[in-house]
């Protein structure tokens, strides 16, 4: 029962489907954050967005680190399948958009970029132990994101339209 619980709350169900799974556990994640910026009408930022994410982060840690040291996807130091990290990630990569559009598309995309491609100190931080190295190199590559998605509205005028 506990490998189950374990399966599911780490994968957040979409880590289970075939194909990029990383991908669809950031999709899931941007999805319900637009969800919420259409219907409150308020930005992804101040300190309620800030707990949500620390919340969402600790638990990524928790729970990978049970999974990883029970095994639940096999002997790997960080399972594909584990993709509630990325979720901790794209709330990282959102933080301060305050609409549906580009700006929310920019963060996703450099996010997925971020942590495919694993600039320095990214990929390096997987070799932390556990729970720790499956999340922390995502929520490092949601912060290069973030930043980048600032630098661009902060340095382009044509970024007016973010």
């Amino acid at each position: 029962m506990a490998h189950r619980v374990l399966r599911y709350l780490t994968s957040l169900g979409v880590g289970l489907l075939p194909g990029p799974r990383g991908t669809w556990g950031s999709a899931l994640t941007w999805a319900a954050a637009m969800l919420y910026l259409e219907w409150a009408a308020a930005p992804l930022a101040g300190w309620w967005y800030g707990m949500v994410t620390a919340a969402v982060a600790a638990l990524a840690i928790a729970s990978s680190d049970a999974a990883v040291r029970r095994g639940v996807f096999g002997p790997s130091h960080d399972p594909g399948r584990i993709v509630i990290d990325e979720a901790a990630g794209m709330l990282v990569a959102l933080y301060s958009t305050q609409s549906l559009g580009p700006a929310a598309v920019l963060a996703f995309i450099l996010f997925r970029l971020f942590d495919i491609f694993k600039p320095f100190p990214v990929g390096r931080s997987q070799r932390l132990p556990g729970g720790w190295g499956v999340v922390i190199d995502d929520l490092l590559a949601g912060l290069y994101a973030w930043a980048t998605v600032q630098l661009v509205f902060y340095c382009w005028p044509w970024s007016s339209v973010f």
